[in-house]
């Protein structure tokens, strides 16, 4: 934690302590130091740390035009009072270029941290702010990358565990599958670099800036149908047999590779049962994005902006995508259990046309089911065992229940 400057209260959230943590281990060397509202920070890098709806954001407070800039969160979940606060917050921090809010830090000594390294990938001089982005087994600092003319230019995900490095792994190989390909309703991020920094991974995209307005309450709450199709179709194979399926095959390989023998006895329980009453099924086979929320994407006119890809999957059933979309609305608004999954499941099956309702959302809830088996059993995994005994018993009763 910071060395208090002057009379401040210090926050002690888990969230604040790994920001700061982090803000001082991107300037090897350097110290921190806790600034009391109205005081004179010292004349270093000095930083304000502002609540938002993603958790509390790093904002340089040296320079109000990138401040009232870099505090822009916006996604598909923004209503019309989200983007009042954001434009009042933004407009506050700028005017009073942070001094007269209560936590302030500033880096203070330190050598050559990542902004330089940043500049010199780049090519011009940039400074950065930062957040903490809440993912299920890893925590990854994610940097809002600013010009000399405070306007964004980039993204810059940190990979500085197993965990986030994985997920930097899986994000640069999906995205070099998407991002060379022409869309007619997505905008995807482009890979810019993939470095390193002093035992820290960088990966740079291209920044998508999503627009203040995305729509009344219906409009947010509705899954982008066409968008998501045209990324399951992008990848289209000919529809087969569920046993025939190599996705559902690498379910099965699953079964053997999970640690725990109770998951493996379940899981694989439920994998036979569908092969069983699924046995004369064909099914077409695409792509899924395999988190596409209202979290990770935005609406720019006709397009949506998607970000978030270390999910990504090809050779899948297709209709996944619709599915997680609303079964994350349900969670998000009632909690992560059984009844808000199969009701968030239930919604979309309602949409879904013609036959194999039924056998779509089985498909889902083992997709989902398998991939959090997995994470529960690597690194960061205590973070999502919880969420995987939920899926496991959800997808366990969904043969008797249905929906």
């Amino acid at each position: 934690m910071p060395t208090p400057a002057a009379d401040s209260s210090t926050v002690h959230d888990t969230d604040v302590e790994e920001l700061l943590e982090t803000l001082v281990r991107l300037v090897p060397g350097s110290r921190l130091v806790t600034v009391g509202a109205g005081s004179a920070a010292p004349r270093t890098a000095h930083r304000v740390l502002v609540p938002g709806r993603r958790g509390p954001t790093a904002l340089s407070t040296t320079r109000p035009r990138a401040l009232a800039e870099a505090h822009r969160a916006v996604d598909a979940t923004t209503t019309p009072g989200d983007a009042m606060g954001l434009l009042g917050t933004r407009a506050w921090t700028s005017l009073t270029a942070g001094q007269l809010l209560r936590e302030r830090v500033a880096v203070v000594g330190g050598t050559d941290g990542l902004a330089d390294h940043l500049s010199e990938v780049l090519g011009q001089r940039v400074t950065y702010t930062m957040r903490i982005e809440e993912a299920r087994t890893s925590r990854r600092p994610v940097l809002s990358v600013l010009d000399a003319r405070d306007r964004r230019v980039a993204r810059a995900d940190l990979g500085v565990s197993p965990a986030s490095r994985s997920d930097l792994d899986a994000e640069v190989a999906a995205l070099a599958q998407v991002g060379p390909r022409e869309w007619t309703h997505l905008e995807v991020p482009r890979v810019l670099s993939r470095t390193s920094w002093d035992d820290i991974d960088v990966l740079v995209t291209s920044t998508l800036r999503a627009p203040l307005w995305q729509g009344g309450a219906r409009r947010r709450a509705e899954p982008p149908v066409e968008a998501m199709g045209e990324l399951s179709t992008a990848w289209a194979e000919p529809a087969v047999r569920l046993e025939e399926m190599g996705w559902m095959r690498r379910q099965q390989d699953l079964v053997d590779m999970l640690r725990s023998r109770t998951a493996r006895q379940r899981f694989g329980a439920v994998v036979d049962r569908l092969l069983h009453d699924a046995r004369r099924t064909t099914w077409p086979v695409g792509a899924w994005h395999g988190d596409w929320t209202a979290h990770h994407m935005a609406r720019r006119g006709p397009q949506v902006q998607v970000w978030g890809w270390t999910r990504f999957e090809t050779g899948v059933p297709m209709g996944l995508d619709p599915c997680h979309f609303l079964v994350s609305a349900a969670t998000d608004r009632d909690g992560f259990t059984p009844s808000a999954v199969r009701a968030g499941l239930a919604e979309a099956l309602r949409r879904q046309h013609g036959p194999g309702a039924s056998v779509l959302g089985a498909l889902y809830l083992l997709a989902v089911t398998s991939r959090e088996l997995v994470l529960a059993e690597g690194p960061g995994g205590h973070r999502v065992a919880e969420r995987a005994e939920v899926l496991l018993t959800t997808l366990e009763d969904w043969f008797t229940s249905r929906v």
